[in-house]
């Protein structure tokens, strides 16, 4: 995706720090805030929340939930769409496919005439590593 055009179809100024934001996004698999504010010390606080909220609301990233209390986001990727599983012993984030599991919630969703704008599920437990190791 190009950001640039991207922002332009949805007439939103195209700004140096959301291009160097997005591009530094395109090499992490799942982020925080606080990576980005760590890696941009020259962009102020205010423009990375505003830069993620607008991400947010275009769909180019989506919330991930992998149970830290920290909220954890990573690039919408339709054509390649997981969800994750977090080890509690060793910190890793194993993805998994989840089309079908999707296809199911959306359909549930549906009859009950509930529009689901965004979701993420995360299962937390213990990987065949650490499981084995103990």
């Amino acid at each position: 995706m190009k950001i640039e055009t991207f922002l332009k179809q949805n007439n939103n100024r195209i700004t140096h720090e959301r291009i160097a934001i997005f591009e530094f996004l395109q090499t992490k698999h799942i982020f925080t805030y606080n990576d980005i504010i760590f890696h941009f010390q020259d962009i102020g606080r205010a423009s990375v929340f505003r830069t993620l909220n607008l991400f947010l609301e275009l769909w180019v990233i989506r919330k991930v939930d992998i149970g830290q209390k920290t909220m954890t986001y990573e690039l919408n990727n339709e054509a390649h769409h997981h969800e994750h599983m977090k080890c509690n012993s060793c910190g890793s984030v194993i993805n998994f496919p989840s089309a079908s599991i999707c296809e199911q919630i959306f359909k549930e969703a549906e009859k009950m005439g509930f529009e689901i704008k965004s979701h993420s599920i995360g299962i937390l437990g213990v990987c065949k590593e650490c499981w084995v190791n103990h």
